[in-house]
């Protein structure tokens, strides 16, 4: 975790979550495909209040499960 001294001093810091809309440009595709994955379970989620939020594990793992799937 961070420190503050960290999150002050302009360190890059790793997210631990992604918007739908980061994780469509990180995957080259549209907002709405991210959804769908979302919808359809292919891509877990947590929520925030009412924020839909993507944790870096979770887009490994649908990455991998692709990978696989390819194999």
């Amino acid at each position: 975790m961070p420190t503050s001294d960290q999150l002050t001093s302009g360190t890059t810091v790793a997210p631990l979550l992604y918007k739908p809309e980061e994780v469509a440009v990180q995957l080259r595709i549209s907002r709405t495909k991210v959804y769908a994955l979302l919808r359809s379970g292919d891509i877990r989620s947590v929520k925030i209040d009412g924020c839909r939020r993507i944790p870096v594990a979770a887009l490994a793992e649908y990455v991998a499960h692709l990978e696989g799937r390819a194999a």
